[in-house]
């Protein structure tokens, strides 16, 4: 991973570069590797499996930008986007690691969970003054996304717990709980400290929704695989319900009630069905591309 470490080097030797200078010899290096093929990537990954080092490398620098861009959405959380992106790049390196070609899945819509993960797990241990469990850091943000995107769509400027609940699938109890530990450690609209420096909000922790071309490429990897995980899981009735509620292949996410009156049936059995139907994803090696795309 020769890039990643002469990054690594560059921050440690280098006192006459800033870490911006740093940052952008580094983005223009990675930037000029080409992407791999489908069928460049297959290969490479059988031969990755296998041992072939040469083959592990070329993996893993051909999907340094895509790190890039996922931890670019996690700016403003404490630490420098630097940081982040060596985090990320060891996300990536695990993914590479557990990684089965032999799944039919393709590699990037795999390693963007670790990615993710490896990040975020960054971000609690390293910027939190108080620090809550990862997985109830990854769920406050996954909060906040939603009161956002119901600010909007509803007009509101504060969104009920059931509401939120509704659109992230989440026990409406746990959403306020988590919503009341978020204002005691620290008003939403205050202004926190960012890198030692520069000040930023709580509200700034929430992801960047612009759409980058490798947003793309990794959404059109991640839908694929996904409509193969719920063609192969699930029966027709299922699969549309998942979709509906997530949002997934290009539709809008409903709730409940809204999914219900669609398909004539009250608001609780649709929520037995998309129960029944979580429960049969929830296979380690399943659940991991469904995280990654609804995340």
């Amino acid at each position: 991973m020769s890039t990643k470490r002469r990054m690594l080097k560059n921050n440690g030797r280098n006192s006459g570069y800033d870490e911006s200078n740093i940052l952008s010899i580094y983005l223009k290096e990675i930037n000029r590797i080409p992407l791999l093929t489908e069928e460049e990537e297959l290969d490479l990954a059988i031969r990755a499996k296998a041992g072939d080092e040469f083959a592990r490398k070329r993996m893993i620098e051909s999907n340094l930008r895509f790190v890039v861009n996922v931890s670019k959405k996690y700016r403003n959380q404490g630490l420098p986007l630097s940081d982040l992106i060596n985090e990320g790049n060891i996300g990536l390196m695990t993914a590479l690691d557990k990684f089965d070609p032999d799944k039919g899945y393709r590699f990037i819509s795999y390693a963007v969970w670790w990615i993710r993960q490896s990040v975020l797990k960054a971000i609690n241990e390293k910027s939190r003054a108080v620090r809550l469990p990862l997985n109830r850091t990854n769920e406050l943000l996954q909060i906040k996304k939603a009161e956002r995107t119901l600010m909007k769509e509803l007009s509101t400027e504060d969104p009920t717990a059931e509401e939120i609940g509704e659109l992230t699938g989440l026990d409406p109890a746990l959403v306020e709980d988590l919503l009341s530990i978020s204002r005691e450690l620290v008003s939403l609209d205050a202004p926190v400290l960012s890198d030692g420096s520069s000040l930023s909000s709580i509200g700034d922790f929430i992801e960047d929704d612009s759409i980058s071309p490798e947003d793309s490429l990794i959404d059109a990897a991640l839908q694929e695989d996904i409509e193969k995980i719920l063609e192969s899981a699930l029966n027709e009735r299922e699969r549309e319900i998942i979709e509906l509620r997530f949002g997934l292949n290009g539709r809008f996410p409903m709730s409940l009630k809204e999914i219900g009156e669609l398909y004539n049936l009250t608001k609780e059995r649709i929520r037995q069905i998309e129960k029944k139907a979580l429960d049969r994803l929830k296979a380690p090696e399943v659940s991991k591309y469904v995280e990654a795309y609804i995340a």
